[in-house]
């Protein structure tokens, strides 16, 4: 009786995993992989360069993941965009199957593989996507369970691996792992039993031949080798794009982090006291794929599926040793683990679970029209508007998929390539003009909440009218076409909208299984683009020149001339935005007066609330009164107005919130 009660944490956890796993389209890859599904499906045969793009059409494009986007379009063709959520869904739920399953071969208690489920799925949550390394983790897990199964108990199962190899190499570039693994197992075994495994030697043989059967034969074999130079600090992937960066360099650190941590500990430290009754090629492989989870945040799955088992055991182990007292513990931790499902599944229902995580999913079917640019995409169609697309890495995927003509750039980066991605950084600190020059583009779309930057550079480009704007999504379009669609009213679009806090411990207890408010944060996102595009009267040419005077006595080192001179400015002109702000930086920085700075700082953003430097010269100024809250919300403002430099105050003083 004690052993089938804890079937109930099990079937409540995979209930969790079943939730978790069944969210809503918001993948930016989702449309180019239907994209190239789609082609490969009409003219039965695979890409061979780019077909998305009017930048890169020349580059090869060597698509390993091409059965993947076949099965993906097919999914969709049977079943529209549901189908491809419950798709993903199922992906996982037998993902959880194959890890019980070498939790079970390992004879591990049904308590503790139901707490390793629970924890490995809040730790891969942001890796559960329409994407091909759903399958690398199925086939890591599956090829794990048959090389535990014959160096274990000898049941061999090993003509599966080709099996695995052939499907692996032609849906990932990561099919490389499943010949590192098992070629780690066969030295393994030969420095166990030295002597080595024929065995396993000619099934790893058959499986590296296989890997030759995909459409680009020895060419597939270097896109992994490619994919590798995104792990260098030194590549520009990896320094701007959040899933190459290094685990330890990211902004802050939520809760499925912490558990990766405990993960990383929990193994590595009990991989040391059992050393002596340990595998060589499971702690090989614990410190390859560690290494590879702190070198990358998207790594971080494939660790937890090879740890998984190896904590579990000895978890397991730890267990079996405690005998006093071993019946309460076992009620507690019974209770602890209904408990916490109970608790979880809700969050996920409302997705409550995705806002307190900053997360963007959602639980439900279909497409996350917040995320991906689907009404934008229809306004463009809509309105028979043409011309080159400049868009925004994240939307060239759908835009691809969805609009006939090329976009600028899409997710594809092996195809893109890094001087393309260095013309999308540059136009981040005032290239966009340049940039817009170069391929003259006939529409700009493009997610102003991450690209801000564009927004304060085209409302100072001339020639260039705004005409559609969502919660995450603007468009523009040259002033000389499509006449007939009119500009944008900013004067209709909320100038100050936001998220309502519960105030009271009863509503922030209601609130926790509360669900979102998305209507809220729509507004919230349209005030800020608002801020964003407002304009700001220019001084007159003699307040401009007493400016630039001080100026010029600041840099000489003449602090009391520079600000006598930046106060007959303001003088002249009461309402002279930079010279408040630059003499409240004087003020701060060479005479620590902080609280006369503050009062300029205010005096410059009640002038011009969207000026990113006055909030943060008052963020810092806030800092050194010890008012570390003022300064973060003020960084956190200068941020999301376009300001580079308070990324890396927040990352220092804020935990980067």
């Amino acid at each position: 009786m004690q052993a089938r009660k804890w079937i109930i944490p099990v079937i409540l956890v995979s209930l969790f995993i079943l939730i978790l796993s069944l969210r809503q389209l918001s993948d930016p890859d989702l449309g180019f992989h239907l994209k190239y599904g789609r082609w490969i499906a009409e003219n039965h045969r695979v890409p061979m360069t780019d077909l998305s793009t009017f930048t890169v059409a020349d580059h090869s494009y060597t698509d390993l993941h091409w059965l993947f986007q076949l099965i993906l379009y097919g999914v969709y063709s049977f079943s529209g965009y549901p189908g491809i959520s419950i798709f993903v869904c199922l992906l996982a739920l037998l993902l959880s199957l194959f890890i019980m399953l070498r939790n079970r071969m390992l004879r591990i208690h049904e308590s503790i593989t139901a707490l390793a489920l629970l924890a490995g799925f809040l730790i891969i949550d942001p890796r559960i996507a329409p994407r091909p390394e759903m399958f690398t983790f199925l086939f890591l897990t599956g090829l794990l369970l048959i090389l535990d199964a014959y160096t274990t108990y000898r049941k061999n199962y090993l003509y599966l691996l080709p099996v695995i190899m052939l499907l692996w190499c032609n849906m990932h570039a990561l099919f490389v792992l499943g010949l590192i693994v098992t070629g780690i197992t066969f030295l393994s075994q030969w420095f166990h039993e030295k002597k080595p495994d024929r065995t396993l030697l000619i099934w790893l043989g058959v499986s590296a031949a296989v890997c030759l059967i995909n459409p680009y034969g020895f060419k597939g074999f270097s896109l992994p080798i490619e994919l590798l130079t995104r792990f260098d600090p030194r590549n520009i992937y990896n320094q701007h794009i959040q899933e190459f960066m290094p685990f330890f360099s990211q902004p802050n650190f939520v809760t499925r982090d912490y558990l990766f941590l405990l993960l990383l500990a929990v193994t590595l430290i009990s991989t040391v006291i059992n050393r002596r009754h340990g595998k060589i090629h499971e702690v090989v492989l614990l410190i390859i794929f560690a290494f590879l989870a702190i070198g990358s945040v998207r790594n971080i799955p494939l660790f937890v599926l090879v740890a998984l088992p190896i904590a579990s055991r000895a978890t397991d182990e730890l267990c079996r040793r405690v005998t006093r007292g071993r019946k309460g513990i076992s009620t507690a931790f019974f209770i602890f683990m209904v408990l916490l499902s109970l608790a979880l599944i809700p969050r996920l229902i409302t997705n409550n679970y995705y806002a307190a995580n900053n997360s963007f999913n959602k639980t439900g079917l279909g497409i996350d029209a917040s995320h991906q640019p689907v009404e934008a995409a229809d306004f463009i169609k809509n309105n028979h508007l043409e011309g080159k697309i400049l868009n925004s890495i994240g939307y060239g995927g759908w835009l691809s998929w969805v609009l006939p003509q090329p976009v600028f750039i899409d997710g594809r980066l092996e195809v893109m390539q890094e001087s393309l991605y260095r013309e999308i950084t540059a136009s981040w600190t005032g290239g966009l003009p340049a940039l817009a020059g170069k391929y003259k583009p006939g529409i700009i779309v493009y997610n102003y909440l991450k690209y801000y930057p564009w927004t304060m550079q085209l409302k100072e480009m001339p020639g260039w009218r705004l005409v559609y704007v969502d919660g995450s999504t603007a468009i523009f379009i040259p002033d000389t076409t499509s006449r007939q669609i009119p500009a944008t009213d900013l004067e209709n679009m909320p100038a100050s909208e936001g998220l309502s806090r519960p105030k009271s411990v009863t509503a922030m207890i209601g609130s926790y299984f509360m669900e979102p408010d998305y209507g809220a944060l729509e507004l919230s996102h349209k005030s800020l683009f608002h801020l964003q595009m407002a304009r700001v009267p220019q001084p007159n040419s003699k307040a401009i020149t007493y400016f630039n005077r001080a100026n010029m006595k600041r840099e000489q080192g003449d602090i009391h001339g520079a600000i006598a001179d930046y106060d007959t400015a303001i003088s002249i002109n009461p309402a002279y935005v930079k010279a408040f702000n630059n003499r409240g930086i004087l003020r701060a920085s060479a005479n620590k007066d902080f609280n006369g700075a503050i009062s300029d700082f205010n005096k410059a953003i009640e002038l011009d609330s969207t000026y990113s430097d006055a909030y943060l010269g008052r963020g810092t100024a806030n800092f050194y009164t010890g008012n570390r809250g003022a300064a973060c919300r003020d960084w956190q403002t200068a941020r999301s107005l376009g300001n580079v430099h308070a990324v890396q105050l927040i990352r220092l003083h804020c935990n980067g919130k």
